[in-house]
């Protein structure tokens, strides 16, 4: 494994049982097993670094995701698709937790760079629904206000959900979804 990918992944994890404020770069550099000045070769600061852990889940996760859904033309199917993998995504990954959390603590362009990603889901979300209201498939509902209660509700079950037990993400995924489409549904 690449030293970046570690401490990405050392520093998701330092973050995610410490904070970000009580996690120190010496103490991550420690953990990786590389010299302070080595871990500032790669990030000049920890805003730095945790512009970089968030940038580094949404590109292996996130993004990927969006992009795929988007290719999918039933919006009912995309919403669906999106709904399942963004679930066992932030099921999988407790890590992520860092992307909803700790991305407030970033400078406004790294800010910026990461809401890029949020609308995009958004968007996505937004578009299936009105296309489904579109169609008659849906009840007459905001579909911003639709958007972004899907959202919320999928990201913010990393806040309650115990990962040390061995639940299945499949039974996450359908009781979001029979919650979610059995209120947009007609």
């Amino acid at each position: 494994m690449d030293t970046k990918k570690q401490i990405y992944l050392k520093a998701s994890e330092m973050f995610l049982h410490h904070g970000y404020d009580r996690t120190p770069m010496s103490q991550i550099a420690k953990e990786v097993g590389i010299s302070k000045a080595g871990l500032y070769h790669h990030h000049p600061c920890k805003e730095s670094l945790l512009f970089d852990v968030i940038k580094y889940f949404n590109e292996k996760n996130f993004i990927p995701t969006c992009k795929e859904a988007i290719k999918i033309s039933d919006p009912e199917k995309r919403l669906l698709f999106f709904f399942k993998k963004f679930i066992e995504t932030m099921y999988a990954d407790s890590s992520a937790r860092i992307l909803m959390h700790e991305a407030n603590k970033l400078e406004p362009h790294h800010f910026d760079e990461v809401k890029k990603s949020w609308q995009m889901a958004y968007g996505l979300l937004k578009d299936a629904i009105s296309e489904m209201q579109a169609s008659g498939k849906v009840k007459k509902i905001n579909s911003s206000y639709a958007a972004f209660a899907a959202i919320g509700m999928c990201s913010w079950m990393f806040y309650w959900i115990d990962y040390s037990r061995k639940d299945s993400p499949e039974e996450l995924v359908e009781t979001f979804l029979e919650i979610f489409m059995r209120g947009i549904i007609k």
